[in-house]
């Protein structure tokens, strides 16, 4: 009798567990975008020069600044949980050039390869800097970018 008790015990105990284990998840997710436990790997100067994918930033980033070229669009990405940013262009052709620039005088860029019509740079650290990103069109030669931010 008393080995019975103890596992109806236990299973009572398990079965109050669970609500509040979701509960918890639920509120995490709840504040992170619906994904627990988003923070970048890197902060500010940390993650100059790394992929924003490679440090979970692209996690919680936004487009802040936007531009065109050529039908180029060009976005300035950045992440509050990392302070870094970077540039992201779509609809290119392969050859098409990103930039990102940061007031402190960093720069990074990425042309897209063959088939691709969409890249990325890696991040400069954007804590108390501003950024911005810029496109070159390979067909035209010309360059645009977007504000500051």
């Amino acid at each position: 009798m008393k080995r019975a008790a103890r596992h109806t015990g236990l299973l009572f105990a398990a079965a109050l567990a669970v609500p509040l284990i979701t509960a918890t998840s639920a509120a995490a997710s709840a504040d992170t975008g619906g994904r627990p436990g988003i923070a970048g790997l890197c902060h500010a100067w940390e993650c100059e020069g790394a992929w924003p994918d490679q440090m979970l930033c692209d996690q919680d980033a936004k487009t802040v600044k936007t531009a065109s070229v050529q039908g180029i669009s060009i976005h300035l990405r950045y992440s509050p949980s990392c302070r870094a940013a970077w540039g992201r262009i779509s609809g290119g052709v392969p050859g098409d050039r990103v930039h990102v620039h940061s007031s402190d005088g960093s720069h990074f860029g990425r042309e897209n390869g063959p088939g691709v019509t969409g890249t990325w740079t890696k991040m400069v650290d954007d804590a108390n800097k501003v950024a911005w990103a810029c496109a070159h069109d390979v067909g035209t030669g010309q360059e645009n970018c977007t504000g500051k931010y």
